[in-house]
């Protein structure tokens, strides 16, 4: 009845204290290490635990971590030409989004030579496709959010261009993925909630998705129930081992569904917005969410009304048009309980009126995938409308 993909190549370990596995998963796949960390975890006991645990092994270690938040292809390429100088031939990644896709990009564009931009998806553009595998790749997320640890992308911003595109392709997946929520433990409320809400996003992205599978659609369902559960203790309650698991495996699971069926317009618009004024991601994604459920309704709101059920059982009893209307307010509702009472907005993010058609350009050249995705289709007049409703 049903033909569909299952694809998950990454090798994941999950579970607390698995960071211990790093030293002897790393000695498998080669002898020396280019280190792509975020700059908040030089000199924390994380990186020298990581590094004594490659020395143990005699292997030796490169590090890198000129990371910023939405990575620019410039410093890739930057780390991509010392990788290849120093001779290293494994990367291992630590920390959240933004350092684990510029070492994708590192493992692929080492192996492949050229310059990082050309491999990124855009329309009516040389794109470059990856012919000699990768480096193997090591990811250690900090955060639980990207689910990048899962998926086959990268997300790339180009600053001269104020575009921010992505490496879509299966060598992108990490060779190993070593998940410890042990490690997101630090992370202050603010992330927590906005890394959240990413992951929320890509359940819920996925679950729509014109493309959704069988697999697909059950792996978001479990990764929303779990956000559900679990994202106001978190923000609340950081040290509580039970919630933290609970968002770390539902920002993996996230990972595994936008891995099979994508996202959809939330993060056209929200990564496009974050190209252009350099928005942190999960701001950008909460900016506009909601919104889009409004103009979409009442297209798709059968799985509409199955996520506000997850959200807010209070709702039994109410008919299917009241449950699918009623979403972005619950949305809204919990976006602001773990932000503390601030919404987010584009203009918030740097947005101005001068900007909204460029805005609308970005979406329509770097992400027509997620664009066709959505459960309603849109044009461009329908993108520049709801952009303005995210003011």
């Amino acid at each position: 009845m049903f033909e569909y993909l299952v694809n998950l190549p990454a090798k994941i370990l999950f579970g607390y204290g698995k960071l211990s596995s790093l030293g002897e998963e790393a000695q498998r796949l080669g002898k020396k290490v280019f280190l792509v960390y975020d700059p908040f975890l030089f000199g924390t006991p994380v990186i020298s635990a990581v590094k004594d645990a490659l020395k143990e092994r005699r292997m030796a270690a490169v590090d890198f971590d000129d990371i910023s938040p939405n990575p620019r292809h410039s410093v890739i390429d930057k780390a991509v030409r010392r990788c290849v100088e120093e001779g290293c031939d494994l990367v291992v990644a630590l920390g959240g989004g933004s350092a684990i896709d510029s070492a994708k990009a590192v493992a692929v564009v080492a192996a492949n030579g050229g310059s990082t931009w050309d491999y990124t998806e855009r329309e009516n553009a040389f794109v470059a496709r990856p012919s000699k595998g990768k480096l193997p790749l090591i990811a250690v997320p900090t955060t639980a959010g990207t689910g990048t640890e899962a998926t086959p992308y990268a997300v790339i911003n180009n600053t001269e261009l104020h575009f921010k595109a992505t490496i879509i392709n299966e060598v992108c997946f990490p060779t190993i993925s070593i998940v410890d929520p042990s490690l997101m433990a630090t992370m202050p409320p603010r992330l927590t909630a906005l890394t959240g809400i990413d992951a929320f996003a890509h359940a819920f992205e996925s679950y729509i998705n014109r493309n959704a599978t069988p697999f697909s659609e059950m792996v978001s369902l479990e990764a929303i129930r779990l956000f559900a559960e679990s994202i106001e203790t978190c923000v609340k309650t950081p040290n509580d081992k039970v919630a933290r698991g609970k968002m770390a495996l539902a920002s993996t699971l996230g990972g595994i569904a936008i891995a099979h069926s994508s996202t959809t317009l939330p993060h056209a618009i929200g990564q496009s917005l974050s190209g252009l004024t350099d928005a942190p991601h999960g701001g950008s994604i909460a900016a506009c969410i909601q919104e889009i459920v409004r103009w979409t309704l009442p297209c798709g709101k059968e799985k509409f009304v199955k996520v506000t059920e997850m959200l807010e059982p209070s709702v039994a009893g109410r008919s299917i048009d009241e449950k699918a209307a009623l979403l972005p307010e619950i949305l809204d509702g919990i976006f602001t309980r773990i932000l503390f009472g601030k919404r987010e907005t584009m203009s918030g993010y740097g947005l101005t009126e001068d900007k909204i058609d460029l805005l609308a350009d970005t979406v329509l050249t770097c992400y027509m995938m997620d664009c066709k995705g959505h459960p309603k289709m849109q044009d461009r007049a329908d993108i520049v409308g709801i952009i303005r409703a995210c003011m």
